[in-house]
């Protein structure tokens, strides 16, 4: 099973658009969006990924949080507030947005994968039997780079994208 990691969107149209179409050529069946994805008109485009869920947290830039959540769960998303922590095809996962309580979450040796965004540099990684990914920005307004993340969960073989 694959799926989509993407943080740090900041209403980046065009980045979000070419995301869609990697997600969608990649038959995904989750996004995890790592925060910072601005605002609703950016949630709603995540609705044209074909099949895939969307599960979001979120960032310390996400306006209009309330309105944010309600557009989420209109295409059938959910946003869990600041930390995510559930199970998909049998794997266990942490995500955030800041990378604040991301070594604890990994010190635990309980989650198969731990997400988290915010400093806009791409972060991949094992520590023991962790695999944490900061899929880097989705924009390319800090680093001039921006990135999206297919992992197949299955065998937790990853591939970094670019955008641009």
């Amino acid at each position: 099973m694959k799926i989509g990691i993407i943080s740090d969107t900041h209403d980046h149209h065009q980045n979000v658009l070419k995301a869609i179409e990697i997600f969608n050529a990649s038959a995904i069946e989750f996004i995890l969006h790592a925060g910072d994805m601005v605002s609703p008109f950016t949630a709603r485009a995540f609705g044209k990924v074909k099949g895939a869920k969307l599960f979001t947290v979120f960032g310390n830039c996400d306006g209009e949080k309330q309105y944010l959540k309600t557009t989420i769960e209109q295409i059938g998303g959910e946003n869990y507030g600041k930390i995510y922590k559930n199970q998909i095809a049998g794997k266990k996962i942490f995500m955030t947005h800041k990378p604040d309580n991301i070594d604890r979450a990994i010190g635990s040796g309980e989650y198969d994968l731990v997400i988290y965004g915010h400093t806009h540099k791409q972060d991949i990684r094992k520590a023991g039997q962790t695999l944490i990914i900061n899929p880097g920005e989705a924009t390319d307004w800090i680093t001039g780079e921006s990135f999206v993340v297919v992992l197949d969960l299955d065998d937790m073989s990853y591939e970094s994208i670019r955008l641009n």
